[in-house]
């Protein structure tokens, strides 16, 4: 009986690690903009210093089944820490636009600096796929002393429509 009890017990504990971190469950826009938020307390917190917690690929910014992550980048479009592409780091992605013309690292920076934070809606590929899908990313304004950053995660076959639904108070970029 205590075997299995304690069997119970460290199979509760080992679940509620997996769900703390987001990692196991599905990708959400809820889950989208709460790591978000949590990015931005932690830049805000230790600057620079957050980003190895962000890039951890085991830690709590990789989620919703290993699909969502956060990425970093400064007001003039240059990203500063990207989990998944480091190659993209110091690179200015300003001109950087999906198959409708949408520069959205123009949009994020947009929506971020005129509301604090919000949705852009884009399209583009899914990894290893050619066409494109819709994707809505959501990003927060952070400071850190005088730097200013823009975090944000973001989903694919999610819309505006639905994010009008489930978020009515929140910005959504329009072009």
């Amino acid at each position: 009986m205590l075997k299995k009890s304690l069997t119970v017990i460290l199979g509760l504990i080992i679940v509620s690690c997996f769900a703390f971190n987001g990692f196991a469950g599905e990708l959400t826009a809820q889950l989208c903009k709460d790591k978000v938020i949590a990015a931005a307390k932690l830049i805000e917190q230790n600057g620079e210093k957050a980003f190895d917690t962000l890039r951890d690929p085991k830690g709590e910014f990789r989620f919703g089944n290993g699909a969502g992550y956060i990425w970093v980048h400064n007001l003039d479009t240059v990203m500063v820490m990207h989990p998944i592409k480091p190659s993209l780091e110091g690179k200015n992605l300003s001109n950087l636009q999906d198959v409708n013309g949408v520069l959205f690292f123009v949009a994020f920076n947009e929506i971020a600096e005129e509301h604090g934070s919000g949705w852009v809606p884009y399209a583009w590929p899914k990894p290893g796929e050619k066409g494109t899908s819709p994707k809505i990313s959501y990003v927060e304004l952070v400071k850190y002393g005088d730097t200013e950053y823009i975090t944000g995660a973001g989903m694919y076959d999610v819309t505006a429509a639905d994010i009008k639904k489930q978020f009515p108070g929140d910005a959504i970029y329009e072009d």
